[in-house]
């Protein structure tokens, strides 16, 4: 029986992706940057690999920093699109939505006694604002961000602290998320994993071995009742 559930933040709860692939594009035509739209592809394909693999703001800046060069950026303006494009997404975040149906589904699951947590590799100031933001804060026994732990997701380290300070074990627990670094984490700290195939990465969901997959936030209660 599960007592405990973990969710990601970003693209699960709140609805941020694909603001984030939009502004990197308009990043790049505000610095004068007229890009064809084989190159935009290659832009937006690159970002989700990025975020894939990523855990820390540094893995974007890099990908920026070779973006520009692929688009023939001189490095003056491939420092300017850094600094840009890190203010848009960082406000982009701050400001995006929750998505319609997400405090529905944490008042069924906190009226069901299940406790509930947040695991992410956004910092602990900026899930705080978010939270807060959307009056969501008082759901949630433990917030993990990035700064908690040494190695965020794919590792496995913050579900099992958040695990640990929750006092539950992994296998009473199930980690909810909508990249497969979710799951992939989920399934190395020992937890029940649901792919939530909702943005841009459900190819790669529908193949990270969950235990089941969401095609919308809605059916979450129902699939935990399932595990």
């Amino acid at each position: 029986m599960i007592s405990a559930v973990l969710f990601d933040l970003d693209g699960t709860l709140v609805d941020c992706i694909v603001p984030m692939e939009q502004i990197l594009i308009r990043v790049l035509e505000n610095l004068g940057v007229k890009a064809a739209e084989a190159k935009k592809k290659y832009v937006v394909e690159n970002l989700r690999r990025i975020l894939l693999q990523g855990n820390s703001p540094f893995d974007g800046f890099r990908l920026l920093w070779r973006l520009g060069w692929y688009l023939g950026m001189p490095p003056h303006k491939r420092v300017a699109m850094i600094i840009f494009a890190y203010r848009s997404l960082k406000a982009a975040f701050l400001d995006s939505p929750l998505f319609p149906q997400a405090k529905q589904v944490l008042n069924h699951l906190r009226d069901r006694g299940i406790a509930m947590g947040i695991v992410t590799t956004r910092s602990a100031k900026e899930v705080q604002y978010v939270l807060k933001r959307h009056s969501i804060d008082g759901y949630f026994r433990i917030v993990v961000s990035r700064d908690l732990v040494k190695r965020g997701k794919p590792h496995p380290d913050p579900i099992i602290f958040a695990l640990r300070k929750m006092g539950y074990r992994p296998d009473q627990a199930v980690m909810v998320g909508d990249m497969p670094t979710d799951i992939e984490a989920g399934k190395a700290a020992g937890a029940k994993t649901i792919a939530l195939a909702i943005g841009i990465f459900n190819d790669a969901l529908r193949e990270s071995g969950a235990d089941l997959l969401a095609t919308s936030l809605g059916e979450v209660p129902r699939l935990i009742e399932a595990l």
